[in-house]
């Protein structure tokens, strides 16, 4: 078979490049073909200097038996051909490329609120080429970030949602949903016992959700002869190390700052760092650590990170929170990863560290439990599931009603709005029409085919 990948141009890809690489390598050592598309807000582009197949330039590299093209994990892929899709001949040429594929992926499957995109409503005509498109959704706030994809809903085979928070994020999308999980590369070697090892570590971008703020707070209670490593930036990580602009909830009672008091505990603050580097750390420490929730976020379900999965690849135990994993049907608590508590106070999370560092009966449990649901997550595994999904009928599959949820038909046209187009109207069938209270009449005024 062939696919194309694609997905409209964002700031941040973060995960979704590890996602994409796997997914394509995964795909083609199934025996498939797959190419690759980036999707921007211009009228023209040059497409003269691709970048593929150097092992580093700048900090970008590639995986072997990927796309291809070279990709740095904060700044996105190099090389990558672009479709201006502004340009009406760009988008004509891009929907007879898709109708040559069996399948178009679409790791963004709709153009973000991003202030390049404002006023640009092209975008609804790239869809109807004749090919089965698939959404991924990666993000597990979908009726905030995404509501506008119900715009072209029809459009679409299928959506795939990449764990379970998105899949429940996604309850009301008109679009034949499945949960399938991200791929990794599965090699099967656990690394060092429990007598080998030592140590924690916590590899996160520094967002207020991620609560990396809470772990800098347990250090001074986690033994001192641990090793402690910290990796990853961001906007928190900033305002936690700033001397002059340091938020006020970033000092602790005594009115020192919790980082600098992490520091002197024994904290190893690494930086942001590489992924070959993040899995040689996780072949040497006990535990690694995820103290990241959203009560928001937490109301969709589970939403588990890479970093927990390449923690089982490479025979770390995770920890998590109960919100991070909140009524997660794969990983279960004490089976799967040791729970924190999102109430626990800096002395409880260090005492729980604390007992998961000498507990070796706790450790190597969870390890042998995890190593029976890797194959869950390896690409080769995860690239056929997709390929079953493009092959096989739908009418089996969850789908939502979004007639049900006006709270989200709202949202889908604010941000239609927001790129210059006509509210919802058409796009749902008569029930919605009656909700809403439209007319024939005002629904052909109001019509634009999506």
């Amino acid at each position: 078979m062939k696919f194309l990948m694609t997905l409209f141009q964002i700031q941040d890809y973060g995960g979704i490049i590890n996602h994409a690489e796997y997914l394509t390598k995964g795909l083609k050592e199934l025996g498939h073909e797959v190419d690759f598309r980036i999707l921007v807000p211009k009228s023209a582009v040059s497409n003269k200097q691709l970048m593929r197949g150097r092992s580093n330039h700048e900090g970008y590299k590639s995986l072997e038996g990927g796309t291809g093209y070279m990709f740095h994990q904060a700044r996105g892929w190099k090389g990558v051909p672009k479709v201006p899709y502004v340009s009406k001949q760009a988008r004509q040429q891009f929907k007879e490329d898709c109708s040559k594929y069996d399948a178009v992926l679409w790791h963004i499957p709709v153009p973000t609120l991003n202030k390049d995109n404002a006023g640009i409503k092209e975008w609804l005509e790239l869809y109807d080429h004749g090919s089965k498109n698939i959404a991924i959704i990666h993000d597990g706030n979908l009726p905030k970030l995404y509501p506008h994809l119900i715009s072209v809903s029809k459009h679409f085979h299928a959506a795939v949602c990449v764990h379970e928070s998105a899949y429940n994020s996604a309850e009301y999308l008109n679009i034949p949903r499945k949960l399938i999980l991200n791929p990794f590369d599965i090699h099967g070697e656990l690394g060092p016992e429990f007598s080998k090892r030592d140590g924690l570590m916590a590899v996160q971008i520094f967002k207020a959700w991620k609560r990396v703020d809470t772990l800098i707070r347990a250090i001074p209670h986690v033994r001192p002869y641990a090793d402690m490593f910290v990796g990853g930036a961001g906007i928190e990580y900033r305002y936690m190390t700033s001397k002059e602009k340091c938020k006020p909830q970033y000092f602790d009672a005594y009115g020192n700052r919790i980082w600098e008091t992490a520091l002197k505990h024994g904290m190893q603050y690494l930086g942001v760092l590489e992924n070959k580097a993040v899995l040689d750390l996780l072949k040497k420490v006990k535990l690694q650590i995820d103290p990241s929730f959203s009560k928001k976020y937490s109301g969709y379900g589970a939403h588990f990170n890479r970093t927990t999965i390449e923690a089982m690849i490479n025979g770390a135990v995770p920890m998590a929170t109960d919100l991070g994993m909140k009524d997660s049907q794969i990983f279960k608590s004490g089976k799967n990863f040791i729970e924190i508590p999102h109430t626990a106070t800096p002395e409880e999370f260090g005492d729980i560290i604390n007992d998961s560092l000498i507990n070796k009966a706790q450790w190597e449990t969870i390890r042998g439990n995890n190593m029976s649901l890797l194959y869950k997550f390896d690409k080769r595994n995860v690239a056929q599931e997709y390929v079953d999904l493009v092959t096989q009928p739908t009418h089996f599959l969850e789908r939502g009603r979004p007639e049900k949820h006006i709270s989200f038909i709202e949202s889908c046209n604010k941000n239609l709005k927001f790129f210059g187009l006509p509210e919802l109207s058409t796009l749902v069938e008569d029930p919605l029409l009656a909700i809403m209270g439209a007319t024939p009449a005002n629904n052909n005024n109001n019509s634009r085919g999506g």
